[in-house]
């Protein structure tokens, strides 16, 4: 009786053994050593009862380009893929949500970041739910703790400026002393356009009329960022001045250098750009000196 109801049980699931190992794989190792494919089978068991996932793994990654990419789809395409149930769409685009509110969660216990690389990485989980372009405000008191942050504007960073209103409520609300911008740049380099230059010169007088200072401007892409206060090129910007005569020499240079990047391949040219902004740094401090 018992071997004819595991002969029944097998016949019902022929992959439940599967499923075991993978799931104890994962217990002793983790993600470590799983490729792409197989973390997203894993996912699916919890989506799919009962059915082989692998296959359909296989091709999410192949219609949607990488494993990063099937996270970011929306459930309307994801359930175009043969065999997907609903309840299986749905919880993938649960993960970079779950992760950012994770993330929301770890910094609101936390009164600082320790570097300018950690807050990079904050600042990064939150643009996880978006590949448009985003505008956040994060707020300090005067001990230069963080607060929290808000959505100011979206799309366009030029758009931002019709946004002053949000800004101006959030720093009343929270009583702030200090902000930090912080955009994305979803498709570009995590490099500031000319547009990006203007948009933090206006909502530093913004600010400065509120008797809020603007401590940085943070902008990041999917593996890179700067922070404007910390690159000589931009330093100027948060100490409320015009920009020098000896900085206007480089902007020909410089802007030819960006648009290199941003029209061909972003990755290759990148190092372009940033030996340009040493080059910057470098003459400067000469000047200094």
């Amino acid at each position: 009786m018992a071997e004819d109801k595991n002969k029944s049980e097998k016949k019902d699931n022929p992959h439940k053994g599967h499923r075991n190992k993978v799931r104890n794989r994962y217990y002793e190792t983790g993600f470590n050593g799983m490729a792409d494919h197989n973390v997203l089978e894993m996912l699916l068991f919890f989506g799919i009862p009962y059915k082989d996932t692998n296959e359909m793994a296989h091709e999410l990654i192949a219609r949607f380009g990488s494993f990063s990419g099937v996270l970011e789809a929306d459930v309307k395409d994801l359930i175009t893929v043969k065999g997907m149930t609903e309840n299986a769409a749905c919880l993938i685009t649960m993960i970079l949500p779950l992760y950012k509110r994770y993330m929301e969660d770890v910094s609101s216990q936390k009164p600082e970041f320790a570097s300018k690389e950690e807050l990079s990485m904050y600042i990064r989980s939150l643009f996880l739910d978006t590949n448009d372009e985003r505008l956040y405000a994060l707020a300090y008191d005067s001990s230069r703790h963080y607060i929290g942050y808000r959505n100011i504007g979206d799309g366009d960073i030029c758009s931002s400026r019709a946004d002053i209103r949000k800004l101006s409520a959030f720093v009343l609300e929270c009583k702030a002393t200090g902000i930090i911008l912080a955009h994305n740049h979803p498709h570009g380099i995590a490099l500031p356009s000319p547009e990006d230059i203007e948009c933090t010169k206006y909502i530093y007088k913004i600010l400065d009329a509120l008797k809020v200072r603007l401590l940085d401007h943070i902008i990041v892409n999917e593996s890179d960022y700067i922070s404007m206060a910390e690159t000589m090129r931009y330093t100027y910007i948060f100490s409320g001045i015009e920009q020098s005569p000896f900085e206007k020499e480089f902007d020909e240079e410089f802007e030819k250098a960006r648009e290199a990047v941003e029209h061909n391949d972003r990755r290759k040219n990148a190092e372009k750009v940033k030996k340009m902004l040493e080059k910057i740094n470098n003459a400067k401090a000469n000047t200094d000196n």
